[in-house]
């Protein structure tokens, strides 16, 4: 907003203005257990599920935390009905945790890609709870670089195909 950046990738929508959207993709939440838990060899998850878990979350700004908590609300439900004994900002130290076996979070699938090809962790769907996401890159009016961004975009999708 300030001029401090070209351009900027973010989750979710910024509604300004001046300032461009384009969408890269969507991606999903999903629940990322070690896999050696007792949830790991479920196809999906329900929220009674989770709530039994020690859960380690993004902090309180976080869009993916805050997409969670939006979707919870849809339910009826809050974050205080969950066992939150951690809040971590850096993914990579969440994902470490959770292969010691110290909880479980919620993060993008797209979060977890290397992890899964290498077998490293367990992803699974939450049932009831379809939390998409959209990853876009912002950017101002006045930004003429567009084939910068085109080339980004393809980029992305061609790595985002590799892991699916």
């Amino acid at each position: 907003m300030n001029y401090e950046l070209d351009l900027a990738i973010v989750e979710g929508k910024v509604n300004d203005a001046s300032i461009n959207s384009l969408l890269l993709g969507t991606d999903y939440l999903v629940l990322v257990v070690p896999n050696n838990h007792r949830l790991a060899k479920k196809s999906m998850v329900t929220i009674n599920d989770i709530k039994k878990e020690k859960m380690i979350l993004r902090l309180p700004n976080s869009g993916t935390r805050n997409l969670f908590i939006a979707h919870l609300e849809s339910l009826n439900m809050s974050l205080a009905e969950f066992n939150v004994i951690l809040e971590v900002d850096n993914i990579a130290t969440i994902k470490d945790l959770i292969r010691r076996y110290y909880g479980v979070s919620i993060f993008a699938r797209s979060a977890c890609l290397d992890e899964l090809s290498k077998g490293k962790i367990t992803v699974l769907p939450i049932e009831k709870l379809s939390m998409v996401r959209e990853t876009s890159i912002l950017y101002h009016q006045g930004f003429n670089h567009t084939d910068f961004l085109q080339d980004n975009t393809k980029l992305y999708n061609e790595i985002a195909r590799i892991y699916k």
